[in-house]
């Protein structure tokens, strides 16, 4: 099954997913494919509830490196230092932003012994539950791992080299 045929299986009729990538070093720093986290975000997609507009509009995955992402941090978040992901809900046909960082997630894989794969999917699924609306809290860790949940299984389907499942 071709990774179009995929797509369509996982979102008829869900938002769009678009990957735009702000420098060269994320080639290497991913731990899996492009397509197979636009499938996770698909996936992640529906399983929100129903009415969230990102669920409609889509989301769009902005990899950027620390210096952006340590830029972002400061002016949206007033923090200092990057984050690994941060989220902007989008709105009417607007779709929702997620700025990720695959220098922090390598730093933190090693840092804390995650599995760089499914430490992925982790942090997307947070992002997307700041993007349905959510604050941390019982209701952000009930949709984090629904949305966890849905990536990894179309994920393990789809890339056989990822071991999160």
């Amino acid at each position: 099954m071709s990774f179009a045929e995929k797509l369509a299986q996982v979102a008829p009729t869900g938002g769009r997913v678009r990957i735009f990538s702000h420098y060269a070093a994320v080639a290497w720093l991913l731990p899996m494919s492009r397509a197979a986290i636009a499938l996770a975000l698909q996936a992640m997609l529906r399983a929100l509830p129903e009415g969230k507009a990102c669920a409609t509009a889509g989301v769009d995955l902005h990899l950027v490196d620390d210096a952006v992402m340590s830029a972002a941090n400061r002016r949206f978040m007033d923090c200092t230092g990057p984050t690994n992901v941060l989220s902007f809900p989008g709105g009417g046909d607007l779709p929702g932003i997620l700025l990720f960082s695959p220098d922090t997630l390598a730093r933190e894989c090693l840092l804390y012994g995650q599995e760089p794969g499914l430490h992925t999917l982790r942090l997307l699924a947070h992002g997307m539950g700041h993007l349905a609306g959510l604050d941390h809290g019982p209701d952000m860790d009930r949709q984090c791992r629904a949305c966890l949940a849905a990536a990894q299984k179309i994920v393990a389907a789809h890339d056989a080299g990822f071991s999160g499942a």
